[in-house]
């Protein structure tokens, strides 16, 4: 289903082995060193090379695991929350990128369908903001969402037709990488070294990294950019939480406290999969109701095959950051799932009216970790306090790790000038990717029948919806 994997391991040369047997390591002294391989991190490492930093990117995952593995691909220009820098940056920076790069971007039939609040104050919002739409009657819906109840109880009915984009994720994570991947060091940071800075701030001054090839490199980065995603508090954790932060006169609260604005949150996922014809492209936003269809084409039997993936406001649930992974994946309750397949066929019976009927339709739930700073969906860019080389670049929606990336720049370049780009850091090269497929391995699509015996309460029957 996914991508091709490419060659990674490389082998290790004799030189090599003897290097590590006699504890010989690599050293690569940078200006700039990026943590974190999704595509905040990617593209940071892009923008810094292009800067003309000498800069390398570490992450402790293959390249597009974390939440850029969960991220549909969809590039939301904020509908529901407009914002003029989000609108932008998808028209401005994400498309003609891709457009550059050779990286697909779907356009499809959106709709935002809603009562009259939140209609009327979006309607504001998007003129405000210069957001493009098109008022649409209710029967202009496609035929899919009309015989469900999105404008049950409701105090009007509106549709308006808007412009989304889903992008390949797999391509683009190929594509950031392309021309980096001898800066690239897939590994596990396991020490680091404080020294005093300029300031009276200790300044980070080494990493050990052990790569997953076996080998272990050193790293003397003049700054630290950590594009860490769900995994943020604990990377910093890991860096203050040792007797040489302790030993250089740091004071660890002070960075910790840095991250109390960045929260993360449980988000079910519902996805539902099959032929083009039976499951088309549509994507909607039912902000009344808290809902969202986000679909994206694949290709699966060398047919045309849609997935969507729905989530539900309403099924999230605020997470302790000490829980959280650096996979990005969350807890899956059961119940939840079935309340929310229940709410989706309530909504759009069609779907379910379709696997009833034997159509080829398949069902997948899975929990992911999202990113916030405080409860909102923005980036997060700017230098820890309490350190004097760190900082972070953090975005919790797609078109904003275009700001996080300029922010980051930005204190980047307050840090140190940059020393003309390294072609290349000891170890790197050949990075492995993500599973870049549909869904974690070990995913079970169910089937119409598979999915009544796994949640039993998901019923075809109008009074088992849960309201």
């Amino acid at each position: 289903m996914g991508a091709d994997e490419p060659e990674f391991d490389r082998g290790v040369t004799l030189w090599e082995q003897a290097r590590e047997y006699f504890g010989w390591y690599p050293t690569a002294d940078v200006d700039a060193l990026v943590v974190g391989g999704g595509v905040q991190g990617l593209l940071v490492l892009d923008e810094l090379v292009d800067r003309g930093y000498a800069a390398a990117l570490v992450s402790n995952t293959p390249l597009g695991a974390g939440q850029t593995f969960d991220w549909p691909g969809v590039l939301s220009k904020g509908y529901l929350n407009p914002d003029r820098a989000r609108r932008e940056a998808v028209d401005e920076r994400w498309l003609p990128f891709a457009e550059d790069a050779r990286v697909p971007v779907e356009g499809g039939e959106w709709h935002v369908a809603s009562t009259d609040y939140p209609y009327r104050h979006l309607l504001d919002q998007w003129d405000e903001a210069g957001y493009e739409y098109d008022e649409r009657e209710a029967a202009d819906l496609h035929e899919i969402y009309r015989e469900g109840t999105v404008f049950a109880k409701g105090s009007g009915e509106h549709v308006a037709a808007i412009d989304e984009y889903v992008i390949d994720r797999e391509a683009l994570v190929r594509a950031l990488a392309a021309d980096h991947e001898e800066r690239i060091v897939v590994g596990d940071i396991t020490d680091e070294s404080f020294a005093p800075g300029g300031s009276s701030l200790p300044a980070l001054d080494r990493l050990t990294v052990e790569t997953h090839q076996d080998l272990t490199l050193q790293v003397e980065p003049d700054c630290v950019v950590a594009a860490t995603g769900t995994g943020t508090h604990r990377f910093v954790d890991s860096l203050v939480g040792g007797e040489s932060f302790r030993e250089a006169g740091g004071d660890a609260d002070a960075v910790r406290a840095s991250l109390d604005p960045v929260t993360y949150r449980n988000q079910l996922v519902l996805a539902v999969r099959g032929p083009a014809e039976v499951l088309p492209a549509v994507g909607a936003y039912l902000p009344h109701k808290g809902m969202s269809v986000v679909p994206r084409r694949h290709r699966y039997r060398e047919e045309n095959y849609v997935t969507w993936y729905v989530t539900n406001d309403s099924a999230a649930e605020d997470v302790d950051p000490g829980d959280t992974t650096d996979e990005a994946m969350g807890t899956l309750d059961p119940e939840k799932v079935e309340v929310g397949y229940n709410k989706l066929f309530e909504l759009v019976p069609a779907v379910k009216n379709r696997a009833a009927g034997e159509a080829d339709l398949e069902f997948y739930a899975y929990a992911t970790l999202q990113q916030r700073v405080e409860g909102e969906a923005v980036p997060h860019a700017e230098p820890l306090a309490g350190v004097e080389n760190v900082g972070v670049a953090l975005p919790s929606c797609a078109a904003g790790v275009w700001r996080a990336t300029d922010d980051a720049a930005e204190f980047v370049a307050d840090a140190v000038d940059p020393s003309g780009p390294v072609e290349e850091i000891p170890t790197g090269g050949d990075p492995p990717y993500g599973q870049l497929a549909d869904d974690r391995p070990g995913a079970r699509w169910l089937d119409w029948k598979a999915l009544g015996v796994r949640y039993p309460r998901v019923q075809n029957r109008p009074d088992a919806v849960e309201k």
